[in-house]
């Protein structure tokens, strides 16, 4: 007998859980005849139209598949079901619903149920039977109607925890009989489900609301809510929203265009993403709680208006490519470790940007927003577009000072336009210390790091500043260089990152310095 065939069951489903359409599975299960008959036992049901060429060969293999796995378990239940299917026959809704009472009637821990009819078929009702499903943790539904019975039987999802509806006709009462029924309820997604207007749950920890028709008002009743995201496809600004027992509420994402007085309206907020189309004179934003403020926004820097005394971080894109994730989703752009640095401000601005951005940052600086440390993210440098630099420099404006300046160049451009950006960079800043983190090696580029370490020299006085270079990407583990001689001999080969830090001259070196 072949190895294989002597896997236990639960090793084999486990290796078939990565098997992503009905192709590979098929293909897996006929290394050996116990895979094929484990196969049928598989716990992971996935139908998906799209992976087949046609209709009638994918409603088939649904039949078949169900109709196999409720035949080799007799008492367990499915892990989980996801079916995607398009109905354009009354035939093809009564297989989905044959199919779907099969599984629930075992049992299923999470089900995604996402259907589009033609105009030939109506909208497709889930059956009663997904009322007794106890064991469901997490729940999908796209564009059903929910059971005919919902109102009028009991529901027992005594066990969801999740719960996402997508185009699903509702109201207030249907809303509060389903949140009801499910005690554990924490993460709630509702998009585009027309009528939903409040929503009241004890246990409720994370919601996404998305709406693309004008919503006056949204309540929410929920007091260990921590986390709330709004995307309004309607674009008419965002709702008002009474939030008042949502004292755990500190984390809120907004995707829309005005959002006049939105803020206030969360007194207990620390961290707010924010992507709008900037309408207007100038963004203004105020809170004496937020300490985390993400902006995605084509609003120029000096038309800014920040009134947040207690902000640690700002993270700041006019880049469509980047800062697509919302704050409590997955991350969006890489976020330094810099805990023991206080109020850091990240830019990830348009490619190719020119020298009038860096006056627009230097006129930002001079709010008294409180930033000390920057952090640049470039992924393409033009330099004709910094060329204006020298004209721009007759402005009499000083260099701002800050703690620390950090250069992500993620660009392939060569090293001239490296060295006016830099340039641009020590124009508009002052910084006691600066790295600089590269992709390319820095022996291919020394005349960007004899630059930045001349450029720094110069900005303070002369004989009183030195610059220590830290490279942890060298030979040893910290590389301390002081003068551009040893400088030019030792840069490190691989481009991880350097940093310059300036540190005055004691009394006695610069005597003997003379």
């Amino acid at each position: 007998m072949d190895r294989i065939s002597q896997l236990p069951e639960s090793i084999v489903h486990h290796i078939l859980s990565f098997c992503n359409t009905p192709a590979e599975l098929i293909r897996m299960s006929v290394l050996s005849k116990s895979w094929f008959n484990l196969s049928a036992s598989f716990p992971c049901l996935y139908f998906n139209i799209r992976y087949f060429r046609t209709r009638e060969s994918f409603f088939k293999y649904v039949e078949y598949t169900t109709s196999r796995f409720c035949q080799q378990n007799v008492t367990a239940t499915a892990h989980r079901l996801k079916l995607r299917a398009t109905l354009q026959e009354p035939t093809e809704l009564d297989i989905v619903n044959r199919c779907l009472e099969r599984v629930l009637n075992k049992g299923v821990r999470e089900l995604e149920i996402d259907i589009t009819n033609s105009s030939d078929v109506p909208k497709y009702r889930l059956p009663d039977i997904l009322l007794s499903v106890s064991g469901l943790e997490s729940l999908t539904i796209r564009g059903c109607y929910l059971p005919s019975s919902f109102m009028l039987d009991a529901v027992h999802f005594k066990s969801l925890i999740q719960l996402k509806l997508e185009n699903v006709p509702m109201d207030d009462e249907v809303i509060k009989h389903l949140t009801a029924s499910c005690p554990l309820l924490q993460n709630f997604e509702i998009r585009w489900c027309h009528g939903f207007k409040r929503l009241c749950h004890q246990n409720l920890r994370k919601v996404w609301i998305y709406y693309n028709v004008r919503v006056e008002r949204i309540d929410i009743e929920a007091p260990n809510l921590s986390y709330l995201f709004i995307e309004d496809r309607d674009g008419r600004g965002a709702p008002r929203m009474n939030v008042a027992s949502c004292r755990k509420l500190t984390t809120v994402s907004y995707f829309g265009n005005d959002f006049t007085g939105f803020l206030s309206q969360f007194p207990f907020i620390e961290n707010l993403y924010l992507a709008t189309k900037f309408i207007g004179n100038s963004l203004m934003l105020a809170s004496h709680s937020l300490r985390t403020l993400v902006l995605h926004s084509n609003c120029d820097l000096d038309n800014i208006e920040l009134s947040t005394p207690n902000l640690d971080l700002f993270m700041y894109s006019c880049n469509p490519r980047l800062l697509r994730r919302p704050l409590g989703d997955k991350p969006g752009p890489p976020v330094r470790d810099l805990a023991h640095l206080k109020s850091c401000m990240q830019c990830y601005p348009h490619d190719c940007i020119d020298a009038l951005w860096f006056v627009k940052l230097r006129l930002f600086f001079d709010k008294e927003n409180g930033f000390k440390v920057l952090n640049l993210y470039i992924r393409a440098i033009c330099s004709e577009k910094l060329s204006k630099l020298e004209k721009l420099k007759a402005i009499e404006l000083p260099p701002y000072e800050l703690e620390h300046v950090e250069l992500q160049l993620d660009t392939h451009e060569e090293s001239s336009a490296h060295v006016a950006f830099v340039d641009a960079v020590l124009w508009c800043c002052r910084p006691r210390s600066l790295t600089l983190r590269s992709s390319v090696p820095y022996e291919e580029q020394s005349d960007v790091v004899k630059f930045t370490f001349k450029k720094l020299l110069e900005q303070e006085d002369q004989g009183h500043t030195k610059i220590q270079i830290v490279s942890p990407s060298s030979a040893e583990a910290q590389k301390h260089l002081m003068d551009l001689k040893s400088l030019s001999m030792a840069l490190p080969c691989e481009g991880k990152k350097l940093s310059f830090i300036k540190e005055e001259v004691l009394q006695e070196e610069a005597g003997s310095q003379r």
